[in-house]
């Protein structure tokens, strides 16, 4: 047992020292219409913080804003883990798991929004410290109990198009 427990802590050592820690975020910017009001520009402010274990794994944590001109907003949490399946010197492609929760408020509205899925991504690595993210779509489940709506399958339009840098130290 005591063997067991000694390599245990030693991968879990091995792990770590070659992990890195990363700050950064990531917006968004468009128009959205419901029914047949007017368009809206919609907005997104996203800062994360995430832990890169090794060049194929990510797991991170977003917390931020998001909002429609007409005074509805929306506190956002999302939780995820990323798989870099193309690694190069200056590019990255990579599929982001996540599990998202808003809430909305303003204007008299109070209602939640569910999200759990896939985004796929780029990573344009400017230095060994500084990235360009970008995470164009989603493919999954979204649920919005203010738009009453709940939809399957694979959305791009401006909601789900954001552009990031990270800082990794």
């Amino acid at each position: 047992m005591k063997k067991i427990m000694m390599t245990m802590a030693a991968m879990f050592v091995a792990v770590c020292a070659s992990a890195q820690v990363y700050i950064g975020g990531s917006a968004a910017l468009g128009g959205q219409k419901h029914g047949d009001g007017d368009s809206k520009m919609y907005y997104k402010l996203m800062p994360e913080i995430g832990y890169q274990f090794n060049k194929t794994w990510d797991a991170g944590l977003s917390i931020g804003y998001a909002g429609v001109e007409d005074g509805n907003n929306a506190f956002v949490i999302a939780p995820y883990a990323r798989y870099t399946f193309v690694n190069t010197k200056l590019v990255d492609l990579f599929l982001e798991g996540t599990m998202g929760y808003g809430h909305i408020g303003g204007n008299g509205a109070d209602a939640d929004i569910f999200e759990f899925g896939l985004k796929p991504g780029l990573k344009l690595n400017l230095s060994n410290h500084v990235s360009f993210v970008t995470k164009v779509g989603f493919f999954g489940y979204q649920k919005n109990d203010f738009t009453d709506t709940q939809k399957w399958g694979m959305d791009v339009d401006a909601t789900n198009v954001t552009f990031g840098v990270n800082y990794k130290f």
